[in-house]
């Protein structure tokens, strides 16, 4: 369904156009694949601000945005506005929409020049299942006002011999300029969730039970969806439908395993970012789901005297990588262009690009938001240190095991970086071995992949 601003937009203007309905999807890539559209011609809005107030930069979906072009053009000095101020925008739109229809809610624009010479547009128009066709001079018939500029680079300018040298380059041409790269510039934080407060503090009650765990769960109609189908999955076998929070605790899921997922997905949840991309937020959700598993599944096979708890393995591992949410919170333009810089260059180590493109590394965020939301320090430790095989400080063993999990999994083609050899130290330490830890990892991914990708897209 056409937003009320836009419809009523072409009906005031007597638009020519035509619809294409599609399956719902997440992401303008998928909107182009579904509809069987070219990228050059599907049409990508980004609104940016600075003093002045707002602007739309409307470009092909298979370009980035040239800040720097951008802003010399105009004489300003702009960056991409919060994703939460998107809402108050685009206020009758389906969560996640930018619609390339500046007019209708009284924007100022600017198209990049390479769009206008397309035969035909398609533009999403607020709702996640229409793309509208129409071409060119219509589009800027019914936008009086827009500006045609070059403000839009290949992608294909991404894939250098030089990546590192080639990376900072680009960083300066197609990133803001006011680029906030230090920790202290985090000052805007989304609080802890109220659910994920409640969990915790549930946590320090050692009366606590299934039924106070399934009341807080119930509260959130969401986490306890997401919840009942973790407990009425194959993965888990149980043979009869669970129909409640409290049997899913008590009879299939236990206590601690509940709480640390539903802990989990909470605090997962309170930051969004893009869902497709190497980084995107399907292939978070399905990583950590991965690590997560793993790490529980390796928990169990260490020995009982180095006292790992499952509950919190499993939790550690599906939390170990937050960072990267609220790097695409914090940093959207450069955030974008690292997607697009690792599709480009998969063979390149994360971390480093992280540096380069950000100053810091999804690590050292994620370590700091745990400590800022009060989470438990096995958890702070694992987001810290899982790049770090060396470290061996405060709950280590934590770290170490998600470092295990990640390698192992990179090793089976899931997973972006951690591509290097398992540490035999790291192994002695956890008292596994790499034969071991390659049989379960390989058993995971064969018998129970459909499974852990179901599970990820209902987290995700």
């Amino acid at each position: 369904m056409i937003p009320s601003s836009i419809q009523r937009h072409l009906d005031d203007h007597g638009a020519l156009w035509h619809e294409i309905r599609h399956l719902r999807t997440e992401s303008l890539a998928q909107a182009a694949e579904a509809a069987a559209v070219p990228g050059n011609r599907l049409v990508r809005a980004v609104v940016l601000a600075d003093a002045r107030g707002l602007v739309m930069a409307i470009l092909g979906h298979d370009r980035l945005l040239d800040f720097s072009s951008l802003c010399q053009r105009l004489g300003r000095d702009l960056e991409p506005i919060p994703a939460a101020r998107t809402y108050t925008i685009f206020h009758d739109c389906e969560p996640n929409c930018c619609p390339p229809f500046p007019a209708a809610y009284g924007l100022e624009a600017v198209v990049d020049r390479s769009l206008l010479d397309q035969p035909q547009l398609f533009l999403e128009p607020g709702s996640h299942d229409t793309l509208l066709a129409m071409d060119p001079a219509e589009f800027l018939r019914l936008n009086p006002g827009t500006r045609a500029a070059d403000i839009g680079v290949p992608l294909d300018t991404l894939q250098q011999s030089d990546p590192e040298r080639e990376l900072g380059r680009q960083i300066e041409r197609l990133t803001p300029a006011r680029v906030r790269r230090t920790l202290e510039s985090f000052h805007d934080l989304p609080p802890l969730p109220a659910t994920a407060a409640q969990i915790l503090e549930l946590s320090r009650n050692p009366n606590a039970g299934a039924l106070e765990l399934a009341r807080v769960i119930e509260q959130d109609a969401p986490l306890a969806a997401r919840v009942m189908r973790y407990a009425n999955s194959p993965l888990y076998g149980f043979p009869r439908q669970i129909r409640d929070v409290k049997s899913a605790i008590a009879r299939v899921l236990g206590f601690d395993f509940v709480m640390n997922l539903a802990l989990g997905i909470a605090v997962g949840h309170t930051l969004r970012i893009p869902a497709d991309g190497p980084l995107g937020l399907n292939a978070f959700w399905r990583h950590s789901v991965y690590c997560a598993t793993l790490a529980e599944r390796l928990a169990r096979a260490m020995p009982s005297d180095l006292a790992v708890r499952r509950g919190t393995a499993y939790l550690a591992g599906l939390l170990h990588n937050i960072g990267i949410l609220l790097l695409g919170e914090a940093f959207q333009a450069e955030f974008f262009l690292l997607n697009r810089y690792l599709l480009a260059n998969p063979h390149l180590d994360l971390p480093q690009l992280e540096q380069h493109a950000l100053g810091v590394s999804h690590a050292q965020v994620g370590g700091w938001l745990m400590t800022a939301w009060g989470l438990p320090g096995e958890l702070r430790a694992a987001a810290c240190h899982h790049h770090d095989p060396d470290f061996w400080g405060d709950h280590a063993l934590y770290a170490q095991l998600v470092l295990i999990a990640n390698r192992a999994l990179a090793a089976e083609g899931i997973g972006i970086d951690d591509r290097e050899a398992i540490p035999g130290f790291s192994l002695e330490m956890l008292g596994l071995s790499a034969r071991r830890v390659g049989a379960i990892t390989a058993e995971l991914v064969a018998e129970e992949a459909p499974e852990l990708d179901d599970l990820a897209r209902q987290v995700a």
